[in-house]
């Protein structure tokens, strides 16, 4: 059975609602799996497939792909995870859900579809008449730890996008306030993403918004909360939603307090696996108070949440009750249509929404238009960076070429750091270089300062995590492998994709310390690093064959700090000869 995911845009969302159970069921030998950005739905994709599943979808293009492959006889779905239909007027998002041709787009997508998937109940009864089958599902938890460390102070948090603001100064200001003059230096209070007000009034720690699923959950990991805060505003629009902060939480034993409203009620369970309270401050303010001095409550939730985490909401069980849901009303097709090529469509399509976005832009059409060309550019460019990294790859394999890898460094070009990387370009001579970055602008970066100067051939960018196999056959073939500065960037997946390094065998791994070291490094990350980052910098130390510092005090701290005398030391500065530093690395 072959099954399409259409589109716009790959957000967890997407990644939560269809994409993980379809790969994992598609790594299971059971489906066929794709995935496609709905601006690149050929006629292919829908002649492949035999179950197309449209995920938040409200395209031009979907729209029209949804009428002709019904009239194939294809077996459609949508699947909502958002009232996306009635988004109101002061999030960021509503200019264009609101747009009528976009409203027009997810009703004739809908009304195509013959069943019907959501995380809400409400939006169950509020859309699933108006399909043949519709069911409700739930979200999986991809990222759950086994035990949670305790920590020297009660930490609590709040994870939430920038559109989020609002409701945290309406409903939680004055509560926190009261915590943070009653329980001061005894506890620790971070919110992520969203900055309200409070929170340089406070004093409080801000922490930025991570892009990428992965890097997300990554991060939640490392804040490692006691106490997670989840209001929600009393509106249709939220009670519409998913209760994904507590699966989120919960995969993270974090002990959660949820407004008691929906969408929240579905899935808490007072002081069982969290605290339900209403929006009052009075009432967060003892639910908080209560979990940070009652630590059995706080504990047996946070244990709860975990079991609850693996079980009820492991990936396993909800992919085969989504293949399920799927496939109820699924028939073969047995007369196969061929369905007309897309191109002429796509193109009248362009023409439609170019005349559209004129009377909507009107004069400041001209600057829309500027900027909109500029970031398809960078997208043009990331591509062709990513496919000139392929061919290079298969290249490399073939020619079994001396590899080093490189990972990146956050640094401004002509720094004291971008010398020092210069330095051991050039002291590695001519061969090739691998820069594993953490982000997109970091690739932009590297390829600006190393490309054109010749010191660097592939730059990967961490979400290409299918690439990693590669990358590993080649420091296989290469017995050589430098890591540079790798724990600067250990948020994103591919960090830990390289720590495969150490288990393979007869390879030689360098590690260049390049003077970083976590007590310094928490000076001036905009992160909180703390013990993850030690223990990052521990397993690099133990498992490395060779390390490199800067200087001797560098080396001595290494020493006293981990007790690893026997390890080969090189020492070298930003000033040090390359052709010296090149005969010690020989």
């Amino acid at each position: 059975m072959n099954v399409l995911i259409s589109s716009t845009t790959f957000i967890p969302s997407v990644i939560l609602c269809g994409h993980c159970q379809l790969d994992f069921l598609q790594k299971q030998g059971r489906v066929n799996y794709k995935f496609v950005i709905s601006h690149f739905t050929d006629k292919k994709n829908i002649e492949w497939a035999d179950i197309i599943v449209f995920l938040r979808s409200d395209s031009d293009i979907d729209a029209y792909v949804s009428k002709i492959a019904k009239k194939a006889g294809k077996h459609l779905v949508y699947v909502l995870d958002d009232d996306i239909l009635n988004v109101p007027e002061y999030l960021s998002s509503a200019p264009y859900y609101l747009l009528p041709s976009t409203q027009n787009n997810i009703c004739t997508i809908m009304s195509n579809c013959d069943t019907f998937l959501t995380t809400s109940p409400v939006l169950l009864d509020k859309y699933g008449k108006g399909f043949n089958h519709s069911f409700l599902i739930d979200e999986p938890s991809l990222n759950t730890i086994d035990t949670k460390p305790k920590n020297d102070k009660i930490k609590i948090g709040f994870a939430g996008s920038i559109d989020r603001s609002q409701d945290l100064n309406d409903i939680l200001e004055e509560a926190i306030s009261k915590l943070v003059e009653k329980y001061q230096d005894s506890i620790e209070i971070e919110v992520m993403g969203a900055k309200p007000a409070f929170v340089e009034k406070l004093g409080l720690t801000h922490l930025p918004y991570q892009d990428g699923y992965d890097a997300y959950t990554a991060f939640m990991a490392r804040c490692n909360w006691d106490i997670g805060l989840a209001p929600m505003p009393d509106t249709e629009f939220h009670r519409c939603k998913y209760f994904n902060k507590y699966v989120e939480y919960a995969s993270f034993g974090i002990a959660g307090i949820y407004s008691d409203l929906e969408p929240y009620v579905f899935g808490i369970r007072d002081k069982e696996n969290g605290l339900l309270v209403e929006n009052t401050t009075e009432a967060w303010y003892r639910a908080i108070c209560e979990l940070i001095e009652n630590e059995q409550l706080r504990s047996r939730i946070s244990e709860n949440c975990l079991l609850e985490a693996k079980k009820k909401y492991s990936l396993d069980i909800l992919a085969e009750d989504y293949l399920e849901k799927i496939t109820e009303a699924y028939k073969p097709v047995t007369d196969k249509k061929t369905i007309e090529d897309l191109t002429f469509v796509k193109t009248v399509i362009f023409f439609k929404r170019v005349y559209r976005k004129i009377k909507e832009k009107g004069k400041d059409f001209p600057v829309w238009l500027k900027e909109k060309l500029r970031k398809k550019l960078n997208e043009y460019r990331k591509q062709k960076t990513y496919q000139n990294n392929t061919k290079k790859l298969e290249k490399m394999l073939q020619e079994k070429k001396s590899i080093f890898v490189i990972s990146p460094y956050f640094a401004e070009k002509n720094d004291v750091y971008h010398q020092r990387v210069k330095l051991l370009d050039d002291a590695l001579g001519d061969v090739y270089k691998i820069y594993l970055s953490g982000e997109d602008r970091l690739c932009e970066h590297l390829m600006t300062d190393f490309i054109d100067d010749n010191h660097a051939s592939i730059i990967f960018n961490s979400y290409d995590i299918h690439q990693t196999e590669q990358v590993l056959e080649l420091i296989r073939k290469s017995h050589n492998c430098l890591i540079h500065s790798v724990i600067r960037f250990m948020r994103e997946k591919i960090s830990d994709d390289m720590f495969r390094v150490f288990d393979l065998d007869d390879v030689t791994v360098i590690w260049d310390s390049h003077g970083m070291i976590p007590e310094e490094y928490e000076k001036h990350a905009n992160f909180h690093t703390g013990e993850v980052t030690s223990e990052i910098e521990k397993r690099f130390y133990q498992k490395a064959d060779v390390l490199i510092c800067e200087n001797d005090a560098l080396r001595d701290h290494f020493i006293d700090k981990y007790g690893k005398k026997d390890m080969e030391y090189l020492v070298y500065s930003g000033s040090s000869d390359p052709q010296e530093l090149r005969k010690t690395l020989k």
